[in-house]
């Protein structure tokens, strides 16, 4: 009986010096750009065992668990045996629309991570896409597929080619760039090939208005037609205006077309 009493008490003493000496008191958070502390905390403290910091570790390194819809990854450490560090994981932003006076914030899934009343610098926002009501860690709501996929190819491919056009815009054929007066059509088809074409060509356009056609790259021909917008017309490339005035442009000949190997010299 003795033996035992003593047992007894020396499991307590080590089940409370564990609990006390592990006792969280201290959080560091690091790696969340757009993702609130708040959000972070309310998810690692969810369960009623959050309050010990060895708990976690083993939580977060041997179990599953979950983590918020903006995340891909928490790891938790610990920075001494009472103060946890967590790092975590971000899911990279590439595009934003917006509703009512709302930034609504997506992924390259489309997933919705983020919703706020600022912008994010450096984001790119498509326009003229109509997604009803959104909501937080949900897919965009847009029925039709093939604009939702070249919603997502298009802000991909302008973070992956670091272009910064004025504004996107979703069409009924397809999206569309706006640098400055220049126009350039791309349709629904956004791939990697049209978008390299976009940097060299547009150096080549500095100072002039009008629009460049890539709808048609790499499908009907590899020649991407200029056509410029008549002198005088305010509009510019913003809104196409009245194109009957073309105005031919050629590296090499004068002509009114790029070929692939022109448009793709950088």
């Amino acid at each position: 009986m003795y033996a035992l009493i003593i047992i007894v008490l020396g499991v307590a003493i080590i089940a409370i010096s564990v609990y006390l000496l592990f006792y969280v008191q201290g959080i560091e958070i690091k790696g969340n750009e757009y993702t609130e502390d708040k959000v972070i905390l309310e998810s690692v403290q969810k369960d009623k065992y959050s309050i010990n910091s060895l708990y976690l570790v083993v939580k977060y390194r041997f179990m599953e668990h979950e983590v918020p819809g903006s995340l891909t990854s928490i790891k938790v450490g610990m920075r001494n045996p009472w103060t946890i560090k967590i790092t975590v994981k971000e899911k990279p932003i590439v595009g934003y629309i917006t509703e009512d006076e709302e930034y609504v914030f997506f992924d390259k899934t489309g997933t919705i991570v983020l919703k706020g009343s600022e912008r994010i610098e450096g984001v790119p926002g498509i326009e003229g896409v109509n997604v009803g009501e959104s909501k937080l860690y949900k897919p965009l709501n847009l029925k039709d597929e093939k604009l939702l996929e070249a919603v997502l190819n298009v802000a991909q491919e302008v973070k992956n080619y670091q272009l910064e056009p004025d504004k996107i815009v979703c069409m009924s054929d397809g999206i569309e760039l706006y640098f400055g007066s220049v126009r350039v059509v791309l349709g629904m088809d956004v791939t990697t090939e049209k978008m390299a074409q976009i940097t060299p060509i547009l150096v080549k356009l500095e100072g002039r208005a009008g629009t460049l056609n890539l709808k048609n790259f790499m499908d009907e021909s590899n020649v991407i037609p200029f056509t410029a917008d008549l002198p005088g017309d305010d509009t510019g490339g913003q809104d196409g205006g009245d194109t009957s005035g073309d105005d031919e442009y050629s590296e090499d000949d004068g002509g009114d077309e790029y070929s692939e190997d022109n448009g793709d010299d950088d």
